[in-house]
């Protein structure tokens, strides 16, 4: 009969916990539902959705921009001192734009511009306008 007695509060127990923790989930999925069905909450949906577009957007244009960039400081002229001069890379991310050459002299300093696209240029290249590239580019070893 002790045992019978037992069984049958442990039956007891069981079934208000388990109706407690009914009661708890049903009020919880309800506020859950009425948080979905309402509009704040598919305004703020759309919302996301918007700045998500905008980032790739600002993704798409920001490969325009200068990205890459390749400096070679050098003297060209024995009667000089000092590397005064430079060959200067400026690559945006399709690999697109310039590289501009400064040779200094005592008399003047002469500014050459070349241009670049994907990545190679049409004109020939002195050997530190290549290096130039190549460290814009990242293949500089």
């Amino acid at each position: 009969m002790n045992l019978n007695l037992t069984l049958d509060v442990i039956a007891i127990v069981i079934s208000i916990v388990s109706l407690s923790l009914f009661i708890w989930i049903y009020f919880v999925f309800k506020d859950l539902i009425k948080i979905s069905k309402d509009k704040e909450f598919s305004n703020n949906t759309k919302e996301i959705k918007n700045i998500w577009t905008e980032i790739l957007n600002i993704k798409d244009v920001s490969r325009l921009n200068i990205q890459r960039v390749g400096l070679v400081k050098f003297n060209p002229f024995d009667e000089t001192g000092g590397d005064h001069s430079f060959s200067l890379a400026l690559l945006d991310g399709n690999k697109n734009g310039i590289i501009i050459t400064s040779l200094h002299t005592r008399e003047r300093t002469r500014l050459y511009l070349k241009e670049v696209f994907s990545g190679k240029v049409n004109i020939k290249l002195s050997k530190e306008e290549q290096k130039a590239l190549k460290i814009a580019d990242g293949k500089n070893n």
